[in-house]
């Protein structure tokens, strides 16, 4: 297994990199959350890596933090959940309000995510509600900031893709402080 691969950063879209390790081209699928903190092309990079393995093809995948891939990992152990579709549901929402929606059975906010219907969202939950808790992904006071800010944004009329983004850029710049600083730095770099 590929655990992770450290190189320059040749090219970068919001699905895939393009990394260049010793002369040889890695191109790597990602989640929108780890295209959010990328740095600029040329610059070095290290990601976590899962390597999916089908019968006609060998694929990476790869997330700025080992609590994405995690995340990734989790989904994957779903029955029907391929690698793709965790990609998505990686990108549309957030581990903490994940885990919240599973444990409150909220088949709604599962359901719209991008390419999961009402039948996947009731096997996610039905899958994963004893497991979650033991996933060892970081839930700290940031990531609750970090939430709460996204969901006023949205609240606001923006959509979550813009949200998590400017809401991460708020959070590089303070140090700290409660929802509503957050927000405010958010909203100033929209």
């Amino acid at each position: 297994m590929i655990a992770h691969i450290r190189g320059t950063l040749e090219r970068k879209t919001p699905d895939r990199v393009l990394l260049d390790v010793g002369g040889i081209g890695y191109e790597i699928q990602i989640p929108a959350s780890t295209y959010s903190v990328l740095p600029e092309v040329g610059s070095n990079k290290r990601l976590h890596t899962h390597l999916y393995v089908r019968e006609d093809a060998l694929t990476l995948y790869g997330f700025s933090s080992v609590e994405e891939l995690e995340f990734f990992r989790l989904l994957l152990s779903v029955s029907r959940i391929g690698p793709n579709v965790s990609l998505t549901i990686l990108s549309g929402i957030s581990f903490d309000e994940f885990r919240s929606a599973i444990h409150n059975e909220d088949i709604g906010r599962l359901s719209s995510l991008s390419g999961v219907g009402t039948k996947t969202a009731k096997r996610l939950v039905l899958e994963l509600k004893d497991r979650i808790g033991a996933v060892s992904v970081n839930s700290g006071h940031p990531h609750d900031l970090a939430g709460a800010a996204i969901a006023g944004m949205i609240s606001l009329g923006y959509a979550r893709s813009v949200a998590e983004i400017a809401v991460r850029s708020a959070l590089q710049s303070e140090s700290g402080g409660d929802v509503e600083a957050l927000l405010k730095a958010a909203l100033r770099n929209v």
